[in-house]
């Protein structure tokens, strides 16, 4: 049955009643009253003017009819879903009511199941699925698109920035994180879907933004805070100081950290050179990582920091797989080294070499991006590096190398700080996120975001732990604390992996308030509507008839 939007109880109905009778008298009268046409072509233009009015009384009149669907299951694609993945989804399922979002806002029919199809939806549509009885999302992105990021919202400098995400890969390609134009960290991702982990140390303090590059093409922006790090205490444990260890120390000093060099004269008898070392506190303190090479690991120095959970670096190794079984007999880790190259060396990158071995992995270790190096977790850590001398680039004025080498190669053996403050990014307006704080040395029960005063909840597990949830509502660099800041993403502004977050927090609150309800599937009716693209083609195609009449006469 065909029914007729119109409402003639409204005046203005009439008025356009009216003014549709007289449009069709005029075109009467000038078309019969026109002596300089024949009477066929009179006959044309007649009935193109009659069909074009018929037409514009139809979409005044909006007719619409009723089918009957069934209430169970409707399918609701985003803006952003292709209609060819759409179809192939809808035929493998057996599907048969699908609308696009933009439509289904406006249906009434209570459908009892509905699947989300995409990433883009309006937010009044989420929020008109409230009743349903079920809600069910399959999202879709695009090829080479970010599906889901994360980093570390607030670090210290020094400290290891992680990025980790997930991304459909339109072919084998590289991914890099480019900070300045210099590669910090690259993976290669294989076609399809893949998972991607990038790591680089925190090297600046205050606001920092790199650039997340796909095959030359720049996919997002990651953007964090940098506090200054705390000066640590360093310990050279050496036999016979050389080149690499003596400017090694010089740069650990010049960056604000104490070092100590401890040198060995003759049996049972050192000599201490101290850099930073300050007054007798200073100098009292245990050191925080010690540097030293594969002879000294049965040293009573290098061994007690381990036992006190300490750090210790090795490095100057020269034979690996005769030094590694020397330090894992003197401190109890697994070191496994495999000859790779019949070289004196391999190059690690400009101007950087390293001796022919690699390092076979083990549960409880991790390698550091980039270099041939690793960190081993025994009661302290136990770090070793199969670099070849660095200091070249130090002496060749290439500082900002050297810097990124030594820094990268630390960072994982930095002890824990106080006051850690956790926040993952990316963070988003409108979207709530928790903040951790870790390692609090007194107990505050309330802290500052924004311009607002959050409550903290304290762990029931760790007394010096505490976490609060915060919704940020504006965008850009928002205050945090006292000195920190935290950057929030537009959420608004097309972002699959916003918008991915947004259904995903609807569909974890409409499972918690939708318990109770019990499906009612039956056969229900709604009304179709001629679409406004139908109504234009018919009036453009008019109109051009008409327009064309003339000129083939």
């Amino acid at each position: 049955m065909i029914t007729f939007g119109m409402n003639w109880a409204d005046p203005i109905s009439w008025i356009m009643a009216v003014l549709l009778v007289l449009l069709l008298g005029v075109q009467l009268w000038l078309l019969l009253n026109n002596e300089t046409i024949t009477a066929s072509r009179r006959s044309l233009r007649l009935g193109l003017n009659l069909l074009l009015w018929l037409f514009l009384v139809a979409y005044v009149l909006q007719p619409s009819w009723k089918s009957s669907v069934d209430s169970a299951h409707v399918f609701v694609t985003g803006d952003d879903v292709p209609r060819a993945y759409v179809s192939q989804l809808t035929d493998s399922l057996g599907i048969k009511e699908v609308y696009q979002a933009r439509d289904f806002v406006e249906l009434e029919t209570p459908f009892d199941s509905v699947t989300l199809v995409g990433t883009s939806f309006p937010p009044e549509l989420l929020s008109r699925q409230a009743g349903r009885q079920k809600v069910q999302w399959i999202p879709y992105y695009a090829p080479d698109a970010i599906e889901a990021i994360r980093w570390k919202g607030i670090l210290r400098k020094g400290e290891m920035q992680r990025i980790m995400g997930r991304i459909h890969s339109s072919k084998p390609q590289i991914l890099k994180i480019k900070y300045a134009n210099q590669t910090l960290d690259s993976l290669k991702l294989n076609k399809g879907l893949a998972s991607f982990e990038l790591r680089f140390p925190a090297f600046s303090v205050g606001r920092t933004a790199a650039e997340l590059v796909l095959d030359g093409k720049t996919v997002d922006t990651v953007r964090f805070f940098s506090r200054a790090g705390q000066p640590l205490t360093y310990q050279f444990v050496l036999n016979n100081p050389d080149f690499e260890s003596k400017t090694l120390a010089d740069w650990l000093g010049q960056n604000g950290n104490s070092v100590e060099i401890t040198t060995t004269v003759s049996k049972e008898v050192t000599s201490n050179v101290g850099i930073n070392r300050g007054g007798k506190a200073s100098q009292a303190k245990k050191p925080d990582v010690i540097i030293t090479e594969p002879a000294n690991a049965a040293n009573p120095i290098v061994k007690r920091a381990i036992a006190e959970g300490k750090s210790v670096f090795f490095i100057n190794l020269t034979t690996p797989d005769v030094e590694t079984r020397t330090i894992n007999q003197a401190l109890g880790s697994n070191w496994q080294v495999r000859k790779i190259s019949n070289e004196e060396s391999v190059p690690v990158g400009k101007d950087l070499t390293a001796l022919p071995y690699g390092l076979s992995s083990s549960l409880n270790q991790l390698t550091v991006a980039g270099y041939p190096v690793g960190i081993q977790k025994t009661v302290g850590k136990i770090g070793v590096s199969l670099l070849n001398e660095t200091y070249p680039l130090k002496l060749s004025g290439d500082s900002l190398a050297y810097n990124r080498i030594w820094t990268s190669l630390l960072a994982p053996l930095q002890p824990a700080y106080k006051v850690n403050d956790q926040v993952e990014a990316p963070v988003f307006a409108g979207s709530r996120r928790t903040i951790h704080l870790n390692n609090l040395p007194a107990k505050p029960t309330q802290f500052q975001v924004e311009k607002d005063t959050v409550n903290l909840t304290y762990s029931p597990i760790n007394a010096l732990s505490a976490s609060a949830t915060y919704l940020f509502t504006k965008t850009g660099w928002q205050p945090f604390q006292d000195s920190l800041e935290i950057y929030v993403d537009n959420a608004q502004q097309f972002n699959p992996v916003a918008e991915s977050e947004t259904i995903s927090n609807y569909l974890v609150a409409h499972s918690e308030n939708s318990g109770g309800m019990k499906a009612t599937a039956a056969e229900q009716s709604i009304d179709n509507k001629v679409p406004n693209w139908v109504w234009l083609l018919l009036f453009v195609s008019c109109l051009a008839l008409l327009w064309a009449e003339p000129k083939l006469a």
